[in-house]
């Protein structure tokens, strides 16, 4: 993912990749945005035929790893390998720079279409996911003899280290630490051969890869992910997708992968058995990767679409964190630890939607009969809640509900939430929660909507929600 800040820039407009097409020959007026996210890509068409430039700041990549990326593209294309090929500039350059006195460095490619259509993962048959297994194997027996392996691209070690600086600049991710810790001791202890490792195409997932019926094979695009790690990790980024279901008809698929791969390379039953420390590689790096796009990201003045990108990448850093994070504990609020929960704070934009502070909801509980409560992970307070009940109805009403500003955007709100649920279900046995929200607050409204919080009215300001119990 590229810098939020470097998106916003190179879609003010098209002047970036009108520039940049100069460098090809083309026909006049094909050229047409496509799509921007680790980096842009415009299509257009040459004497009829369609290609894609992509181009990407230097601050989110350099000339180095493109060439390296490109250098391995061509070797496998010229071992017939079925892949997305570069095309040269018209001075003979792969990759073509320009200069901007604003915005500074652009480095542009050009590839040609990939041959063949795109399966959904909902459409292949048990055959397609066969070759799909194979078309992967095929390109590790290509990788394990490639003669540049050890200076080309960056490494799995390379991506921890750079997991673990974006992670120090975040001091409150203290699980994602610890299983980064745990997975840098799990891999270290991995043998680094040819025959485990080597440079592997990192997001082999359906939308990168086109099915040629007529010669049953899989053309691939988009090896800009591409490093030096086991091939382990390019069979668990492929099959990541079918992972989290668990029903029969994804472990079919995930099988029918597996048997495709294994028909065409051997894989041990011992990498088998670690894709879930691969899983969780990607999901360290996915996160570091989005946390740094986002980071000091000044969005005044920028579209609405920037704004919301912004709360949707942090709400998968969010899921991310919740996986790594101990777990949430509710604890009550006592002579101990209720001027400690005076202290949190949200952020100063969200004042204006959580413009109550604790302590008045603290004095509030005091008098009117409302239980606050404090959120906690391990011994550190990082939240706070207040719920109470309705005596007109009988109804649980969460009443205020916030995580400190340090600790936010780590998947602990969402746990907080989660286990606020089940302490209220769990103590009075009802059958209904409800909250209320400001209309504006669109994190909150995010969250209690893929908690199952269904909206029920609009008084004035605010949006009721309910979650209904079983």
């Amino acid at each position: 993912m590229m810098s939020l800040k470097n998106m916003v820039r190179g879609l003010k407009d098209d002047s970036t990749a009108k520039q940049l097409i100069q460098f090809w020959e083309y026909d006049a007026k094909t050229l047409k945005f496509w799509r921007a996210s680790s980096n842009f890509i415009y299509m257009f068409e040459r004497n009829g035929d369609r290609y894609f430039l992509r181009f990407i700041h230097e601050e989110d990549n350099s000339i180095e790893n493109i060439q390296a990326e490109l250098d391995f593209l061509l070797y496998l294309i010229a071992e017939g390998y079925p892949a997305a090929a570069p095309v040269p500039s018209k001075s003979g350059k792969w990759i073509e720079t320009i200069h901007t006195v604003e915005d500074g460095c652009y480095y542009g490619v050009v590839f040609e279409q990939a041959k063949g259509i795109h399966l959904p993962l909902d459409q292949m048959t048990d055959r397609h996911v066969v070759q799909w297994g194979m078309s992967l194997a095929s390109l590790h027996i290509l990788s394990e003899r490639y003669p540049s392996r050890a200076n080309s691209r960056g490494s799995w070690n390379d991506a921890l280290s750079f997991i673990s600086s974006v992670l120090q600049r975040h001091p409150g991710e203290h699980g994602a630490r610890k299983e980064l810790e745990q997975l840098r001791i799990q891999l270290s202890a991995l043998p680094t051969d040819a025959k485990h490792m080597g440079i592997i195409h990192y997001d082999f997932e359906t939308d990168n890869i086109f099915y040629e019926a007529e010669k049953s094979r899989y053309h691939v695009i988009d090896f800009d992910d591409a490093m030096i790690h086991w091939y382990a990790m390019d069979i668990a980024s492929a099959i990541s997708d079918l992972v989290p279901q668990e029903d029969d008809h994804a472990k079919r698929k995930i099988k029918h992968f597996l048997t495709g791969y294994q028909s065409v390379k051997p894989l041990e039953e011992r990498y088998v058995h670690l894709l879930p420390v691969f899983h969780k590689f990607a999901d360290l790096y996915t996160m570091a990767r989005l946390l740094r796009s986002v980071e000091d990201v000044d969005l005044t003045g920028s579209p609405e679409w920037a704004d919301r990108l912004k709360h949707k990448l942090l709400g998968v850093c969010e899921r991310i964190g919740e996986r790594c994070h101990p777990s949430v504990e509710l604890k009550p609020v006592d002579e101990n630890n209720w001027y400690e929960c005076t202290e949190l704070e949200v952020t100063d934009e969200q004042k204006n939607v959580f413009p109550v502070p604790v302590v008045y909801w603290l004095a509030e509980s005091a008098y009117c009969g409302f239980t606050p409560l404090a959120v906690y992970t391990g011994e550190q307070l990082i939240g706070f809640a207040v719920y109470a009940v309705d005596p007109d109805d009988g109804s649980y009403w969460i009443m205020a509900y916030m995580i400190d500003h340090k600790f936010q955007h780590k998947g602990l709100g969402r746990s907080g939430m989660k286990e606020l649920v089940r302490y209220i279900h769990d103590k009075h046995g009802c059958d209904k929660i409800v909250l209320g929200h400001r209309a504006e607050n669109e994190r909150a409204s995010h969250l209690y909507a893929s908690l199952g919080f269904e909206e029920v009215s609009r008084e004035g300001i605010e949006i009721i929600r309910e979650l209904t119990l079983s």
